[in-house]
């Protein structure tokens, strides 16, 4: 192995309060205990003629321009971004390296962000002449359109010196910092909040609230789609909003046919890249939109018009400190008796890329009738994620090329393929007319989940009533009871405590736990009946305590 030691010099340093996008992150990444999902990796080939000291140069205007790459972050309550003027960043040189391995050296463990620049490289060689470079990066200095814009750059200064200058400065993450600092931003973000209240007060806590499918793991599969591109530009121009809007949509109008939820959501991830300036920002500022959808009995053109306004609805309140949604989260959900899953997450990832025409014209049916045939899934290397669905656009141009990561309990890997075939299907049948959502499940072949007896729909969310008591024998010793009366989910119990007791309980059991919410009320009695499974011989026992449980019920 050999090394490139990389000199770099910036223009400015300083330190500031960490920015939305990074104290975002390092929420997440203080929690997670996946496989390295907090590092992007992309791979640069190194043009013919492209010696090392090419790399070195192009690497030091890289981290000269970007001060992101240059910055380290102390976590805490009061967490601190620092930016350095000058240093030494190492790239390793590996002859004969395949890009696997390349990834593997440099994103194999995760980054000490509070000490290691963000930026790790490592650069194959063929016959000691360099063949391709590999930048990893950690989520605090960069999300996936910033690692494009890097790749990019990068790969421009390679092909030709005259762009290797830093050029005029753009905004950086400490000027994204003062800028939310301020009370305009602040109202915002504010208002954020009071959005995602709003929302998680009505939409189901997971979409995929039903019983497994298949055993534990994890699949994700991909689709090349030339069908899907030749149709998709009518179908933005018809419906006037995006290709990301037009997927995001089909995908919403699969998991809502397939779960069986006519009211939905899913986790939109926002570039966050609106305000000026701000679409050549290199930098993690991308946040979750929270975006709601419903099922209605009309046309799929229909459901993409109603999610384009959801999207827009939610990306407006799309920055946020995540560090105050929690009390947030955890104040509905003693409300409600539900705990927001997060288990359906829409990304995409290729929303920059310059080959997403529009054109009202409809497309050649016959030419998309032949480019059927050229359809080609594939299965991809799966990272573990803490979600059951993550649909990803990775283009949307002549090709349409989507990825579906899947829990395998919820999206055996039959129907996260099967999915992905029914986006293209949805595309390719709304090329002659606005398609029913009716005729859904036939054209695609997805059909709702049978979810058999036991399970009641409550508060926009599918119940299963024997997971709710296996939920309450966990939490309370002594004998339990839930039964469904009059349209709530009430539990006796035997224990001595209160229904705060129990309910707070509870709530803390109910991560994870799709199938399972809260009951409704809570009934201390002195004693269990003889018969467990009798609701009105646990009515008759003596009542020690009664009711919801709720913080506003003891207020």
């Amino acid at each position: 192995m050999g090394q490139l030691e990389v000199e770099f010099t910036g223009s400015r340093e300083g330190s500031t309060p960490v920015t939305l996008g990074q104290a975002n992150v390092l929420e997440w990444i203080g929690e997670q205990e996946q496989e390295r999902s907090d590092i992007l990796c992309r791979f640069v080939p190194v043009p013919d003629g492209c010696g090392l000291e090419d790399i070195r140069e192009s690497l030091a205007v890289l981290l000269a321009r970007h001060e992101s790459l240059r910055t380290t972050v102390q976590p805490g309550p009061e967490a601190v971004q620092t930016v350095v003027s000058e240093g030494t960043l190492v790239a390793e040189i590996h002859e004969g390296d395949t890009e696997p391995a390349l990834r593997e050296r440099i994103a194999g463990t995760r980054f000490d962000f509070g000490r290691d620049l963000p930026l790790r490289v490592a650069i194959s060689t063929r016959d000691g002449s360099p063949h391709v470079v590999a930048l990893a990066l950690s989520h605090l200095a960069a999300d996936f359109a910033s690692m494009e814009l890097l790749a990019g750059q990068f790969g421009q200064m390679l092909e030709d010196p005259a762009a290797r200058t830093v050029g005029t400065p753009a905004v950086q993450p400490l000027d994204q910092a003062e800028h939310e600092s301020q009370s305009p931003a602040r109202r915002r973000a504010e208002s954020a909040l009071r959005f995602w209240e709003t929302q998680l007060r009505r939409m189901p806590q997971a979409m995929f609230s039903h019983p497994p499918l298949g055993p534990a793991g994890c699949r994700e599969g991909y689709l090349k789609s030339r069908a899907a591109g030749l149709v998709l530009p009518s179908l933005v121009a018809r419906t006037g909003v995006s290709h990301s809007t037009v997927l995001l949509a089909l995908a919403a109008t699969l998991l809502a046919v397939r779960t069986g939820n006519p009211l939905g959501a899913l986790v939109s991830i926002c570039g966050n890249r609106f305000r000026p300036g701000m679409a050549s920002y290199v930098g993690t500022i991308a946040q979750d939109a929270l975006v709601p959808f419903e099922l209605s009995s009309s046309t799929v053109d229909d459901v993409v018009r109603g999610v384009r306004l959801a999207t827009m609805n939610a990306y407006r309140y799309s920055q946020f400190d995540a560090r105050k949604l929690w009390p947030v989260m955890d104040a509905v959900a003693d409300e409600r008796g539900t705990r927001f899953q997060r288990d359906c997450v829409f990304n995409d990832v290729g929303a920059h890329q310059e080959d997403r025409v529009i054109d009202p014209a409809p497309p050649n049916l016959g030419e998309v009738a032949g480019a059927l045939a050229d359809t080609a899934f594939q299965w991809l290397p799966a990272t573990s994620y803490p979600v059951a669905c993550y649909f990803t656009v990775i283009r949307a141009g002549r090709e349409v090329e989507l990825a579906l990561y899947g829990d395998t309990r919820y999206l055996p890997e039959p129907d996260i393929e099967a999915f992905l075939r029914g986006v293209e299907a949805l595309v390719v049948a709304s090329a002659e007319r606005p398609v029913p959502v009716a005729e859904v499940a036939v054209l695609t072949g997805i059909s709702p989940i049978e979810r058999g007896a036991g399970w009641v729909y409550r508060d926009a969310c599918w119940v299963e009533i024997a997971a709710v008591q296996l939920l309450l024998d966990e939490v309370v010793d002594g004998p339990a009871r839930v039964f469904d009366h009059d349209g709530e989910l009430v539990a006796y119990v035997t224990e001595p405590v209160t229904p705060r007791e129990v309910h707070v309980r509870c709530l803390a059991a109910l991560p994870g736990r799709y199938t399972t919410v809260a009951p409704s009320r809570y009934v201390v009695v002195s004693c269990a009946p003889t018969d467990l499974t009798d609701q009105a011989a646990w009515a008759a026992q003596p009542v020690v305590a009664a009711g919801t449980g709720r913080s506003a019920e003891i207020a």
